[in-house]
Formats: structure tokens, C-alpha cells, sequence
């Protein structure tokens, strides 16, 4: 699809939506939504599991980075509370 097709569509769709009642825009924007995450769902699904495992455990070792740098400055927190 050109640019050009991108704009036309996106136009029309802007136009046509701010015709319709609020109500029908949130449904619009709720298939919008479903839509997208469908798509989300079907990029993920295609990965093979090797490169899933991959992601998971980067996922997983940002997440522990994460806990041990909020953990660090917790018992002086809870030290700190303790004598006020």
C-alpha cells in the first residue's frame, strides 16, 4: 500500500468516524484494538521457539536487573523508617 493510499484511507476513516455517535466510536476503537492485538498474537505465534525461549529469558534477566536495583535501596528504606 503507498503513502499516498495510507492518507486517503486515513482520511476517510477520520471523516466517517467523526460523523458517527460516541457511542459507535468506542465500538470502532474496541475492534481497532482486538484487531491489533490479533495481529500482536499472530507476530508472536510466528516466532520459532528458539527465538521465543531467547526472549524469554531477556525478559526474564531485565526483570530480575530490575527487582535487585529496586531491592537495593529497600532495607535502608525500611531501616530508615524504623527510627523515625
Amino acid at each position: 500500500m503507498t503513502e499516498k493510499t495510507t492518507e486517503i484511507i486515513h482520511s476517510q476513516l477520520l471523516e466517517i468516524l467523526s460523523q458517527l455517535p460516541l457511542s459507535w466510536q468506542e465500538k470502532v476503537l474496541d475492534f481497532t484494538i482486538s484487531l491489533h492485538q490479533k495481529k500482536l498474537t499472530q507476530q508472536w505465534n510466528a516466532i520459532s521457539d528458539e527465538e521465543a525461549t531467547a526472549l524469554k529469558t531477556e525478559f526474564a534477566e531485565e526483570d530480575l536487573a530490575f527487582v535487585q536495583a529496586a531491592l537495593a535501596d529497600y532495607l535502608p528504606l525500611l531501616q530508615q523508617e524504623d527510627t523515625v
